[in-house]
């Protein structure tokens, strides 16, 4: 079913000094298939520099986007302010480091409409400040009874009609002012529809005032004894029950939740289609303990077989290192342009302009200390290309992944090589044949930049043989891309 599209919904976003993942969160918006919406925009007090960026947000978006600027009061009455100024006939919420999945507004629409309701919440993917998927969390129906035990409500999930959340504001409480909101609506309506369809991409930030377990504890203590006026007992008692229902809910987050899910792979570069924008990754050790970076890309996700541990997952296995994928790639007659991406080296352009007979593009590549840094960075990449990436696993990943989604549209195809590029050019020695027959290149590697090279050894080692020995790999279903 289609919704007409006839009813406004306004989005309500509160802002204050996001400058890491606000962009996504407005594409995000920007890009849905439910075309008539409002996005209202509550800056909070953030800095000029911030004030000045939405500003400019506006001028580009004015029949969109509404920008309103406050001094810095919260959350709770930021949203309460984009209430008092949204025009919709339904309101949704969105933090300004979440975003949609395209269809989100359509979809509950269309369920609203259908079953008659006026509040929708769904499910959403859970990821961290670098882009790794930690898990899954399944929107349930809910009465008072449930809810009082555990809030199962992602505020960026919810869509609700405007003159209900009107009756409803948020209180100020620094964490949980959604929670007082919910169970306030409850009392009203009696039921709060979940969907179990994935509508959102909430981001599990550190250091953020929801991830603090002492100022959560004392304000779920808050909305039992003040909001719901509980007395002392059972104000304690639903406290530190909402507490062992979060580990239950984080445990199921985690481990039951999320779906089963299928990576291709190659054997050989020419079983590579070019029909749809991917990147290429080496299957190995390093990727293996990251396999949560490639978890809400694995459509985009080729790997060939690379280190000896894949052997433990796909049955075919045959080993085949970095060098000799760039040494047999053939590139397809129509590809227009062709990048190089990370660490300067004239030996790699040259070697890549001589093998494929085109102009490399050199595109320098800043040294990223942790790896949401990559989040800020862009390169535009024309249509119809081929991209070389350099850099280390799995900062190349989260790199080749934002060049996808900077450059939506176009078809891009991504090669992420590591030191394979090095090698094939010669300018880092290529391991030797009975070391490699061996699958001791690690040790071989451990020549040049030891103590580095030692650390991440270990650090990957343990975690991949960790989620070897806990089924975690069971999360994944390898296959041939033939």
């Amino acid at each position: 079913m289609q919704s007409s599209q006839n009813e406004l919904v306004s989005i309500i976003i509160p802002f204050y000094n996001e400058k890491n993942y606000f962009e996504e969160c407005i594409e995000s918006v920007l890009n849905q298939t439910y075309l008539n919406y409002e996005i209202i925009i509550i800056n909070d007090g953030s800095d000029k520099i911030f004030e000045e960026k939405l500003e400019n947000l506006q001028s580009k978006n004015p029949e969109k986007i509404k920008v309103f600027n406050k001094k810095n009061e919260g959350v709770s009455l930021a949203r309460n302010l984009g209430i008092q100024k949204s025009e919709g006939e339904y309101i949704a919420f969105l933090d300004a480091d979440d975003s949609w999945l395209p269809d989100k507004l359509q979809h509950q629409i269309n369920i609203i409409k259908k079953k008659k309701i006026e509040f929708i919440h769904g499910s959403y993917f859970v990821v961290d400040e670098s882009e790794k998927f930690a898990g899954k969390f399944i929107a349930k129906n809910l009465n008072y009874e449930k809810l009082i035990k555990s809030c199962d409500i992602g505020l960026s999930t919810v869509l609700i009609k405007s003159d209900l959340i009107k009756r409803h504001v948020f209180e100020k409480i620094s964490t949980k002012e959604d929670y007082v909101c919910w169970l306030s609506i409850i009392k009203e309506i009696k039921v709060l529809y979940g969907d179990e369809k994935v509508v959102t991409k909430y981001r599990n930030r550190k250091g953020s005032l929801s991830s603090n377990i002492l100022i959560k504890f004392s304000n779920a203590f808050k909305v039992y004894n003040i909001y719901e006026n509980k007395n002392l007992i059972y104000s304690i008692y639903y406290t530190l029950g909402l507490s062992i229902y979060w580990i239950f809910k984080t445990f199921k987050i985690i481990y039951v939740n999320p779906d089963k899910i299928q990576f291709k792979y190659i054997l050989e570069t020419r079983e590579i289609s070019f029909e749809n924008s991917f990147m290429l990754s080496a299957l190995n050790m390093a990727s293996l303990s990251n396999m949560n970076l490639f978890y809400l890309n694995n459509k985009e996700t080729i790997f060939w077989l690379d280190g000896y541990c894949a052997k433990y997952l796909i049955k075919n296995y045959k080993k085949k290192p970095g060098r000799m994928i760039i040494n047999e790639f053939e590139l397809p007659q129509f590809i227009k342009k062709i990048y190089l991406c990370g660490n300067e080296s004239l030996a790699q352009i040259n070697y890549l302009e001589k093998k494929f007979n085109k102009k490399i593009n050199f595109v320098k590549v800043p040294f990223f200390k942790k790896l949401e840094d990559i989040k800020n960075y862009k390169i535009d990449i024309d249509d119809i290309s081929l991209v070389v990436i350099n850099i280390s696993t799995p900062k190349q990943e989260v790199l080749a992944n934002q060049i996808l989604k900077n450059n939506i549209g176009k078809k891009i195809f991504i090669l992420c090589l590591g030191g394979g590029v090095s090698m094939v050019c010669g300018e880092e020695k290529v391991v030797p044949e009975r070391i490699e027959k061996m699958n001791l290149e690690w040790l071989w590697r451990l020549r040049t930049n030891t103590f580095f090279r030692l650390k991440r050894l270990l650090s990957t080692s343990f975690i991949f043989f960790l989620k070897l020995i806990t089924n975690y790999y069971k999360k994944f279903e390898f296959k041939n891309f033939n």
